[in-house]
């Protein structure tokens, strides 16, 4: 299996559902999300894994304040997984030896990361994943702050703000800023 036969399969699996790629990466986008699939090759090049992810446009301007690019990573996505969490919580590389792990891995997209990314097409579903997933315990600031953003989006402001506030006083730096930055653009800051 090489990066260029895992591509072709998945080129395969998600152009006719309208995903279109960028290098190892393939976005699908809606009025209000995009939907991110990619694969990641370790740095020894010897074993590949999936993630995915969805982008909330207007969450993205409420964090970042400014549109989305054209074509997103999946880094940038307002929730994001990786495929062996998706299926048992534990990480997932396939080795790049052998032909049977691109099999493994579409249907791997097909089981898990597609079902995943769809799901997450909602706001509350969103809301419910970021929580499910521990981001607030877990410490990791963007995660946070669209959380706090979605919770906002859904009617839950005193939550989001709350949130916020309490980043505010935990985070140090530019995460600090940009929480407050966030808790203006969502009408928190008195």
């Amino acid at each position: 299996m090489t990066q260029k036969a895992i591509l072709a399969k998945l080129d395969a699996l998600l152009e006719p559902l309208d995903f279109m790629r960028t290098r190892a990466a393939w976005n699908r986008r809606s009025e209000c999300f995009i939907e991110v699939i990619d694969v990641q090759v370790s740095k020894a090049g010897d074993a590949a894994t999936v993630n995915a992810g969805v982008l909330d446009t207007t969450a993205h301007v409420k964090l970042w304040g400014s549109e989305p690019p054209e074509f997103v990573e999946e880094t940038a996505c307002t929730v994001r997984a990786r495929v062996g969490e998706l299926i048992d919580g534990k990480d997932l590389w396939w080795p790049v030896e052998g032909d049977h792990a691109i099999d493994q891995v579409s249907k791997a997209v097909c089981v898990h990361v597609l079902p995943f990314v769809e799901r997450m097409c909602s706001r509350e579903s969103m809301v419910q994943w970021l929580i499910d997933t521990q981001v607030v315990k877990k410490k990791y600031p963007p995660s946070i702050i669209n959380l706090a953003i979605l919770q906002s989006l859904v009617g839950r402001s005193s939550e989001a703000c709350a949130l916020l506030a309490e980043m505010q006083t935990k985070a140090v730096g530019a995460w600090r800023a940009k929480a407050a930055e966030v808790a203006v653009r969502l009408g928190c800051a008195k």
